[in-house]
C-alpha cells in the first residue's frame, strides 16, 4: 500500500507506520491524532527529498555511528520483548531500522555541513533585541528548600512529626534529623530538594515554602506525601538577568533561527520542484 510518491520514490504504508510510531514517541502520545499522521507524511517527504540531495554529496557515515544510534533507538523501548513487538507490528528488521539511522545520519551532515549561520550579530543588534523582548528574560523566584518527610497521615505520623519539631533548635538540628529519620530520598543530602520555583511542588508545601526567611524552620506541613518539616536555605528573587548574562545564548539562538530558515527555504525549493502525490485517505 502506497500512501506517498515523491518524484519516482513510492512511501510505502510500512515506512509510515514506523514514522508515526517515532512521532508518538517524540509527542508523548498514546494514539496517533490528524497532526500527528500529517507530521509523519511529512516528515517522510522531506527526508526523501534531502536525503536524495545528500546521496549526491560526499558524505560518508561510519558503521559505529549507526551502531551507537541503534542501541539509542532500542532503548526508547521498555524492554527488548517491546521493541520485537513493534518490529512485528510493523513488519520490520533490525537491517530496516539500521538502514534507516543511515540515512538519517546522512541528512543530518549534509544538513549540518550546508546550512550553518552566516549572521554575524552585532552586541548593539543583540542589545536592541533584548531590550525589545526583555520580558523573555526575566527569571522566576525561587527558593532552595530542604525537608524532613514523615509519611502517612495517621495520628500516629502527626504525633511523630510534632515530636520531631519540638526536637529542633537550630539548622544544625534540623540538618542532623533530616538525615537520621526524614523518610524521602533526600535524606542522604541531608533533605536537600534544590532550587524550584513557584508550580513545582504540592500547593501546601509550596505556600509555606515561599512564606520563610532563610534558615527559617516550618510547623508541620500536611500534604499528600505525609507530614513535613521544611526548612528555606535561599533564596532568589524574579529579577532581570542582565545582557552580559544572555548575549551568547541569544547570539546562538538568532544563529539557530538563521540556519533552520535557510533549511526551510531549501526544502520548499526542493518541494516546488518535486512531484509530490499524498494519498489522503490512509492519513
Amino acid at each position: 500500500m502506497i500512501v506517498a510518491t515523491v518524484n519516482d520514490y513510492e512511501i510505502t504504508f510500512n515506512e509510515y507506520k514506523a514514522e508515526l510510531e517515532q512521532v508518538l514517541l517524540k509527542l508523548h502520545l498514546e494514539q496517533p491524532t490528524h497532526k500527528a499522521k500529517e507530521r509523519a507524511i511529512e516528515q517522510l517527504i522531506d527526508g526523501y527529498l534531502l536525503l536524495q540531495e545528500a546521496k549526491q554529496s560526499d558524505i560518508g557515515i561510519p558503521v559505529d555511528d549507526i551502531e551507537n544510534e541503534f542501541v539509542d533507538f532500542m532503548l526508547n523501548y521498555n524492554s527488548e520483548n517491546e521493541f520485537k513487538e513493534m518490529l512485528n507490528r510493523n513488519n520490520l528488521c533490525h537491517e530496516t531500522i539500521k538502514e534507516k539511522i543511515r540515512n538519517e545520519l546522512l541528512i543530518k551532515k549534509y544538513v549540518s555541513s550546508n546550512f550553518q549561520p552566516t549572521c554575524d550579530i552585532s552586541s548593539e543588534k543583540l542589545n536592541e533585541m533584548y531590550l525589545e523582548n526583555k520580558e523573555s528574560f526575566l527569571t522566576q523566584e525561587m527558593v532552595k528548600a530542604s525537608h524532613i518527610l514523615v509519611k502517612g497521615d495517621s495520628e500516629e505520623n502527626l504525633k511523630t512529626i510534632r515530636e520531631i519539631r519540638e526536637s529542633i533548635k537550630c539548622s544544625e538540628d534540623f540538618i542532623r534529623i533530616a538525615s537520621e529519620w526524614s523518610d524521602c530520598p533526600s535524606s542522604c543530602q541531608y533533605g536537600d530538594l534544590g532550587y524550584f520555583t513557584r508550580g513545582k511542588m504540592v500547593r501546601e508545601f509550596e505556600d509555606v515554602a515561599f512564606n520563610l526567611g532563610i534558615n527559617e524552620i516550618s510547623k508541620p506541613v500536611k500534604t499528600e506525601f505525609g507530614y513535613h518539616i521544611i526548612m528555606i536555605t535561599d533564596y532568589k528573587e524574579s529579577k532581570y538577568a542582565d545582557f552580559d548574562e544572555v548575549k551568547d545564548a541569544l547570539k546562538k539562538r538568532l544563529q539557530r533561527i538563521d540556519s533552520e530558515l535557510k533549511l526551510i527555504r531549501h526544502i520548499k525549493e526542493l518541494r516546488s520542484k518535486a512531484d509530490i502525490v499524498i494519498s489522503v485517505e490512509h492519513l
